[in-house]
């Protein structure tokens, strides 16, 4: 694989043949880094800027805005038998699903990767750069605007810079993975990335993103389910942001008046009177929808496990492990678990253990640190600190 070093100047592509060229090339390729640039402030979809796309010898920049059709790499972009490198892609990710209309295939994350190796839960790609390339990279051109044409030459640089070294930390990253023998261990952490589900968003849970929605009850909670799902089509329909139609405080206050007429809207100060005209009634509908929900179908979440002081003793011991094991195999403890993954744990094991496992006792978790867990719960082992001022674990592992 030919290093960074060893690649031509970044070739800005802005016509449809061109684009068919490049991809033609990386299709001979096993893998190729991408990454994106792209905007949303003002807008409900995300709007492309550029793509950048490395393979060995070669770093083009893309631009999406002058390219009639992008369909030559979205076909690369899903094709399973092509790895695509990035560095914490699920936003790009999101952006390729919404616009090839499926998951993309066979992505490789070397945020991820970076996190197996015991490089930090979320180290950033210039840090990572630095790190295992000894290369520090310019951050000149970090708040741009890439929307703006023509691209500068410097824009050029600092963008193509984003993917010229990520086949590199791949093939570093790989090395550590295999030595460790963790490759496994990342196969199940991207599984995601090509999960339909993941992509998706339930309108039936969309209420539980609104800010405050725990301070209404059952009843407020399915208004503010029509409420939610209204607005979110509302956005989608105008493509702006969501919070530009309604902020979530307007939706709550709107739950909490229970209007009965469009008049009723008027004392929210929040709610622009231009948006009460255009959208009332529909507001309106949206309560009615919301109170003509029988009883025994209210919305309900699940219910947090209580945090008694035993529980909380018992999490808190269960860190102890959690924290020597993630020393031990060089994990940060925030990437391998949290004090709330610890919670779950308990509560799970406290219940009838049925059901989906948390986090901790699944996959690569379980096998690093949840069936000593399970076992310190159980009374089948037990910490202890040896005369090394360690802490061990005694008994089954």
């Amino acid at each position: 694989m030919g290093s960074a070093k060893d690649t031509a100047p970044a070739e800005l592509v802005t016509r449809l043949p061109d684009l068919e060229a490049l991809t033609r090339r990386l299709a001979r390729e096993p893998a190729f880094a991408v990454d994106t640039e792209f905007e949303r402030e003002r807008s409900y979809w995300p709007k492309l800027q550029l793509i950048q796309v490395a393979a060995p010898g070669e770093v083009a920049v893309i631009d999406p805005l002058a390219v009639e059709r992008l369909d030559p790499l979205f076909e690369l972009i899903g094709d399973p038998a092509i790895q695509k490198v990035t560095h914490a892609g699920r936003q790009d990710a999101e952006i390729f699903a919404t616009a090839m209309g499926r998951p993309p295939a066979n992505i490789y994350d070397t945020q991820i990767a970076a996190a197996l190796v015991g490089l930090g839960g979320q180290i950033g790609y210039a840090n990572l750069v630095q790190r295992i390339l000894h290369t520090k990279l310019k951050k000149t051109e970090r708040v741009t605007d890439w929307g703006r044409r023509p691209l500068s030459p410097a824009q050029l640089e600092y963008a193509a810079a984003d993917v010229l070294y990520l086949l590199a930390i791949k093939e570093h990253l790989d090395g550590e993975l295999n030595d460790l023998g963790r490759a496994e261990w990342l196969a199940e952490e991207q599984a995601f990335y090509s999960d339909p589900a993941f992509y998706e968003r339930d309108p039936d849970t969309l209420w539980m993103r609104v800010s405050g929605w725990r301070t209404l009850d059952s009843r407020g909670w399915a208004l503010l389910r029509e409420l939610a799902r209204w607005r979110e089509e509302t956005a989608m329909r105008r493509d702006i942001p969501r919070n530009r139609v309604v902020g979530d405080d307007v939706l709550v206050e709107i739950v909490l008046r229970n209007p009965d007429s469009v008049s009723d809207l008027a004392p929210l100060r929040r709610l622009h009177p231009r948006e009460r005209e255009k959208s009332g009634q529909a507001i309106l509908d949206a309560v009615a929808r919301g109170r003509a929900v029988p009883k025994g179908e209210l919305p309900s979440v699940p219910r947090s496990a209580p945090e008694d002081a035993e529980s909380s003793l018992v999490a808190d011991l269960m860190s102890v492990v959690m924290k020597r094991r993630a020393s031990e195999n060089r994990i940060a403890p925030s990437y391998l678990g949290t004090q709330k993954d610890l919670s779950s744990v308990v509560a799970w094991l406290g219940g009838p253990r049925n059901g989906n496992p948390p986090p901790l006792l699944i996959g690569w978790r379980k096998r690093l640190v949840g069936t000593e867990l399970i076992a310190l719960y159980d009374g089948r082992a037990s910490v202890h600190v040896d005369a090394g001022k360690r802490v061990r674990v005694r008994g089954e592992e």
